[in-house]
C-alpha cells in the first residue's frame, strides 16, 4: 500500500498531504462517471416575454387601447415592425394567442396625445371580453421571427386585491 505521506508527522507534511488529495479530488470530480449525452450544468433561462404589463383599469375599459409607454414599445414593437410614426392610420399586427391556440389582428400605432403607442381595433372584443381580462392581470408579448407575428400570453390572473383598486 503506497501512500503519500513523510515518515515524520510534522506539519508541513500533513499539509502537503492534505493538498494533494483535495487536487485528486478536484480531479475526479472534473471527470463525469457516467455520461447521458447531456449537460448537467445549470442554465440560465431567458425569458421570452419581453414585452409585460400590468393592465389597468383603462387598458381594460371603453377606451379600447392597450397603452404601450414609449420606453416599451419603440425597442420592442416599432423597431422590429419597421413603424413609421407618421403612419397616421397605423399598422396592422398579427397576434398570436398562444394560450387558446387562436390568431387576431390589432392596429399599432401612436398614441398622439401622450406621445405612447397603443395596439387597438379589436383589443377589447379579441382580448379583453374573450379571455376575461380586468385590471391587475400580467400580459406579456413577444415577437416571433419565423412566423413574423407577436405571441401573446396571460402571463399572471389578476387577483382579489387588484380588483379593489
Amino acid at each position: 500500500m503506497a501512500v503519500d505521506a513523510c515518515p515524520e508527522q510534522t506539519s508541513s507534511c500533513l499539509e502537503r498531504i492534505k493538498k494533494t488529495n483535495k487536487k485528486r479530488k478536484m480531479e475526479e470530480n472534473k471527470k463525469p462517471s457516467f455520461s447521458w449525452g447531456c449537460s448537467t450544468e445549470l442554465m440560465m433561462y431567458d425569458d421570452p416575454w419581453k414585452l409585460k404589463k400590468v393592465l389597468n383599469s383603462s387598458d381594460v375599459g371603453s377606451l379600447s387601447r392597450l397603452l404601450l409607454p414609449k420606453e416599451m414599445a419603440e425597442p420592442l414593437v416599432a423597431a422590429v415592425l419597421g413603424y413609421d410614426e407618421n403612419q397616421k392610420e397605423g399598422m396592422e399586427v398579427e397576434i398570436w394567442d398562444v394560450d387558446t391556440q387562436s390568431m387576431h389582428s390589432l392596429v399599432f400605432k401612436r398614441w398622439g396625445s401622450s406621445r405612447s403607442y397603443v395596439f387597438m381595433a379589436n383589443w377589447i372584443k379579441d382580448f379583453v371580453k374573450r379571455r376575461s381580462l380586468n385590471s391587475g392581470h400580467e400580459i406579456g408579448f413577444h415577437w416571433d421571427p419565423y412566423a413574423n407575428r407577436f405571441d401573446f400570453s396571460v402571463l399572471k390572473a389578476a387577483t382579489e386585491e387588484d380588483f379593489s383598486n
